[in-house]
């Protein structure tokens, strides 16, 4: 009877490891293939700032003292508006002192323009006025005094006068044969054309003045120009973002005074993330930022990843542009700091 009882407790007992040998085998049949696991999500974080689709650096080209300020930064512009102007008081000095050269110029052009109708009407000389008459009294002079020279040459030799009167006498000669030869080197140049060179020279004369004002006025109209360079002026329509907005405060040559943004086709992102993380930033990434204007997230898809490399310290970055895709809040300011991230796997 044992036995019996033995017997069919071993048979009991190789019956169930059977059974689950086999229905262990069917539950492997029915299992599908095993397929790796998902990777898990990660975020990695960049840095950046707002800005318009394109933007304009205005500087100012002379070191000047703010005078005025119209527009202050985040605020809409148009082309042409003024943003700031700068004091220009040396400027002003140089085009007064302009001014008066030119006044001064335009009065020697008219003195000018008179000499040389006095002259188109009367070109000689005083000197050489009525020089027929005064050729004919140096002749007449002439001629008395030689026969008053020999007169006396003769009654010196018969010693009826003295010596000195004959030398007085002499002299008198010698001076009108000098006067009468000035007259008739007068009426030669006179006859090779004074009367035409006089007026050419008159005529000379105009045109040197004339050239004279020309210039002041010219370099006056330049001076006017560089007016422009004391004002920072709008190219085009958009928001504008002043960095120098303190009236009296000192700005040197060069110095960034604004900086305008188109914003016609919305606002991008410039950003900045670890090399190790740009791989996984193709173009066309959607990301999400936080502006600490707004207190708010928006969503943004990137579009350019620069390869240029900025090093800091022992890290690498790059240049990472996103176009915004979703509507900016009033309160986000442009330049303002944001806080991208993206997930990757």
């Amino acid at each position: 009877m044992k036995k019996q009882v033995v017997l069919l407790c071993v048979v009991c007992f190789t019956l169930g490891l059977a059974v689950s040998v086999c229905m262990g085998a069917l539950g492997r049949e029915k299992e599908p293939c095993a397929s790796p696991g998902k990777p898990e999500e990660k975020i990695i974080t960049g840095y950046g700032y707002i800005r318009g689709t394109s933007r304009t650096t205005l500087s100012n080209k002379y070191g000047a003292y703010v005078s005025k300020v119209h527009i202050y930064s985040d605020k809409p512009v148009k082309k042409g508006d003024c943003i700031l102007e700068y004091d220009d008081f040396d400027l002003r000095k140089k085009i007064v002192a302009q001014k008066v050269d030119i006044a001064n110029a335009e009065r020697a052009l008219a003195e000018a323009l008179t000499d040389l109708e006095l002259v188109r009407l009367d070109p000689l000389p005083s000197e050489y006025r009525n020089i027929h008459w005064k050729i004919k009294r140096a002749r007449e002079l002439l001629v008395k005094t030689e026969n008053e020279w020999r007169t006396f040459d003769r009654l010196f030799k018969h010693k009826s006068v003295s010596e000195l009167d004959l030398r007085s006498k002499k002299q008198e000669y010698q001076d009108a044969l000098a006067s009468y030869e000035s007259v008739v080197h007068d009426q030669e140049r006179i006859n090779r054309g004074l009367r035409k060179l006089k007026i050419r020279q008159a005529e000379e004369n105009v045109k040197a003045a004339r050239t004279r004002l020309e210039g002041l006025r010219k370099n006056l109209a330049v001076l006017e120009e560089e007016k422009k360079f004391y004002k920072i002026v709008t190219p085009y329509d958009g928001v504008i973002v002043t960095n120098s907005d303190t009236v009296h405060l000192w700005d040197n040559a060069g110095t960034a005074a604004a900086v305008i943004h188109k914003v016609v086709r919305g606002y991008y992102i410039y950003s900045y993330f670890e090399e190790k993380d740009v791989i996984h930033i193709p173009n066309g990434t959607m990301a999400r930022f936080f502006s600490n204007d707004s207190g708010k997230w928006y969503e943004a898809r990137s579009f350019d990843v620069t390869r240029s490399r900025t090093a800091v310290g022992d890290k690498v970055f790059h240049l990472v542009k996103f176009k915004v895709l979703s509507p900016i809040d009033k309160k986000v300011t442009l330049d303002s700091n944001v806080i991208i991230k993206i997930k990757v796997r």
